[in-house]
């Protein structure tokens, strides 16, 4: 007990000075600014629940987002960001009205899911439902599990190129 005691007194002052330390805790409870060196070229990204996230980027209704990144644009890369939304409505009525609502305000949207199996031991089932809408250069990427009892889904932005998961999935309702 001792020597778990005197560990404290060092480790404790230690991690409160550190920047990485603080650097983790704005990353989860504020916003914390990072660069990526990708191909000779710096993308610099916003990282933590206070990023800042584009107004035309639309939740579900009664959605409930917290930001996780937000990525600036650089040469060669699109800006972009995510979040995860809290839903309200995990029915297949709450996925309707949102690809109901993108289509009221000029969004093309496609609508697909793919099953498989999670990477947990033991695998668990998943069904994902992903929705992906276009309006000029901007995109929307939506997709959450519709087997389990979870209300987080994800959702990407993208002034350019999103994630490509479409690629897996089959074409039609979830």
């Amino acid at each position: 007990m001792r020597g778990f005691l005197i560990l404290l007194a060092f480790a404790v002052p230690y991690a409160m000075l550190s920047p990485s330390f603080w650097s983790l805790v704005n990353m989860e409870f504020g916003a914390e600014r990072v660069g990526y060196v990708r191909d000779g070229v710096t993308q610099w990204a916003t990282l933590g629940p206070l990023a800042a996230w584009p107004q035309w980027a639309s939740v579900p209704a009664g959605g409930k987002l917290t930001v996780r990144a937000n990525f600036e644009a650089a040469p060669g890369q699109s800006a972009t960001g995510f979040g995860d939304v809290e839903l309200k409505d995990t029915s297949a009525r709450g996925r309707d009205d949102y690809v109901s609502a993108l289509e009221g305000n000029g969004w093309t949207v496609q609508v697909a899911h793919f099953d498989t199996l999670s990477p947990d031991l033991p695998p668990q089932p998943m069904h994902v439902c992903i929705i992906e809408a276009h309006k000029g250069v901007r995109g929307l990427l939506f997709s959450f599990d519709r087997a389990g009892n979870g209300r987080i889904a994800s959702l990407h932005w993208a002034e350019g190129k999103l994630p490509e998961m479409m690629k897996y999935a089959k074409p039609g309702a979830c």
